[in-house]
């Protein structure tokens, strides 16, 4: 059969004269999306309450950063307490770079600027090396070659998980640029485990010290030294030496980049960090989070499309490894998906930021059914008209993609107007004036935008509560959310430990009441309740009903 009438996504291109303008025009793309990500991220992060209202991580994690970029007494002081900082449920090369972003802020007095330290750490700890990883993605696919290169970009680009990964400061944008540098680093050895194949142990290493997930390179690179073997460009022992050396590389990697592990007490509480987190994730925070495909499909469908263009996704990957072209780059892209995705929908709860390092590899795929070039692309066979179909599924796909990316784009700039958790602040403010003063102990829901009275000491939860912990803590006023007393009455739900999370619904059942013992119910609204001590309820509020 001629060449010009094979299927172009399963055949190596014809040599193709590369545009010069193309790569110039994906960075200004690049450059665009990056100020646009600033107009949502710069929005409703007045201070740290109403940070926790729309992404309680962020709040959860800021005291660390804030901690190690303090002040200290002498620099060898600030240097340890820098590195051992103690909290470790993200690993050292998300926390170091964050704390850093703080120095010159502090230096320039605008440490308690939270609006801008946290749009500072949203676009340079987020955005920015998601868009590097997806410029990586686009090299592998077209090397900016073409106008495949600007499509694709585009198209990734708004993939509603990657738009809202873009919203927020968390370590899944670095993490999605560290495993496509994998990727690169083992395509660019093409084989010859020098430099390159070192290389992707290195970055393999730090991923794995910025979020384990790492780990599931491991097919791939026993893809690779299995590929070398086959192809006799290693022999059999020297592919063992290569795969200890690589385990050897990325483990010192790991090391360099979790240097907290040097200290006793850092490897300490990392392992226990690390076991606790390892069991929130297989069973969930206080409540067992559901597994497997039907509980993670509606997330997959809402964040990275329908099950058709999935489907055809890894379908067209899967085809390319027809192609001399595209065969081992399709070989390091299923076998880096296969493993992970395995493991966040089946062992895991799924959260779509889980699923993007592995996801976005795969749609860039999609590139290699696009025509290199337009002008001579011909309908000549069946081969040529399931291209079309493709390219059909593809354009409306993007589509949908661009329509639901704009929608989460114009809620999140929009996201603090008209907001019932924003307002409970200003409703419960009034409401608490009479004790305003008083030197209280305050819960509260970590989703209520809630005043911060001096003399108030503040403290959530992000597991369910009991009478116990009430009691136990001495808590004089209670801020509780609505939808979260809905959310532990719901039947459907079940406790990690039953019989702690039966007291917890004891008192969430009293919640929704309105009669929790020892309290009273001094307001309720749409974001929540307001409950007060019943001595302090009759002291200072003498017109309410404080039976």
């Amino acid at each position: 059969m001629n060449n010009k009438e094979t299927l172009i996504l399963v055949q190596a291109p014809q040599a193709y004269q590369p545009h010069r303008w193309v790569p110039v025009a994906v960075s200004i793309l690049a450059f665009a999306a990056f100020l646009a990500f600033i107009l949502p991220n710069a929005k409703a992060s007045e201070d740290l309450g109403m940070v926790q209202v729309f992404e309680p991580d962020e709040a959860a994690l800021f005291p660390t950063i804030a901690a190690m970029a303090s002040p200290k007494s002498d620099s060898l002081t600030f240097i340890k307490q820098f590195i051992v900082y103690e909290r470790y449920n993200k690993g050292f090369p998300f926390y170091g770079p964050s704390a850093l972003l703080l120095i010159p802020l502090r230096w320039a007095g605008q440490e308690k600027n939270f609006s801008l330290t946290f749009l500072l750490l949203r676009q340079v700890i987020s955005v920015l090396p998601m868009l590097c990883g997806l410029l990586v993605l686009v090299w592998l696919q077209d090397g900016f070659r073409t106008y495949r290169s600007i499509v694709l970009f585009v198209f990734l680009l708004i993939v509603p998980a990657t738009i809202q990964n873009g919203f927020w400061w968390h370590p899944d944008g670095l993490t999605l640029l560290l495993s496509v540098l994998v990727v690169w680093f083992l395509y660019k050895d093409a084989l010859r485990f020098g430099k390159y194949f070192f290389a992707a142990a290195a970055a393999c290493g730090v991923l794995t010290a910025a979020k384990m997930m790492g780990v599931f390179f491991f097919l791939s690179v026993f893809a690779v030294l299995i590929w070398g073997l086959v192809e006799k460009k290693i022999t059999l022992a020297s592919a063992v030496l290569r795969g200890v050396e690589f385990i050897g590389v990325m483990g010192a990697a790991f090391l360099i980049s979790s240097p907290f592990l040097f200290s006793e007490w850092g490897r300490a509480g990392y392992l226990n960090m690390l076991r606790a987190q390892m069991s929130s994730l297989s069973e969930g925070y206080g409540v067992i989070y559901a597994k497997g495909f039907p509980a993670a499909w509606p997330a997959i469908r809402e964040y990275f499309g329908s099950a058709v263009f999935l489907l055809l996704s890894l379908v067209v990957c899967v085809l390319g490894l027809a192609s001399k072209k595209n065969r081992f780059l399709n070989t390091l892209l299923l076998t880096w998906f296969l493993p992970l995705t395995l493991y966040v929908t089946f062992f895991s709860h799924f959260k779509y930021q889980y699923w993007l390092p592995v996801a976005l590899p795969l749609f860039s795929c999609w590139a290699q059914v696009l025509p290199e070039d337009i002008k001579g692309f011909r309908l000549k066979n069946w081969r040529a008209a399931v291209q079309i179909v493709l390219l059909l599924v593809f354009a409306g796909q993007l589509v949908s993609f661009a329509l639901q990316s704009t929608r989460l784009f114009t809620a999140r700039v929009h996201r603090a107007e008209n907001n019932p958790y924003i307002a409970f602040q200003a409703a419960s403010a009034k409401m608490l004036a009479p004790i305003s003063a008083l030197p209280l102990r305050v819960y509260y829901d970590y989703r209520l935008y809630v005043p911060e009275f001096p003399g108030w000491e503040l403290s959530t939860a992000y597991v369910p509560i009991s009478y116990a912990q009430i009691t136990e803590d001495g808590y004089d006023v209670l801020l509780l959310a609505n939808q979260r007393v809905l959310d532990y009455l719901n039947p459907e739900v079940e406790g990690v430990d039953a019989a702690l999370f039966a007291e917890s619904q004891r008192f969430y059942r009293d919640v929704a009441e309105g009669k929790v013992q020892g309290f009273v119910l001094l307001n309720r609204n749409e974001a929540g309740a307001i409950f007060i001590r019943q001595d302090l309820c009759e002291e200072y509020y003498p017109e309410a009903n404080c039976d």
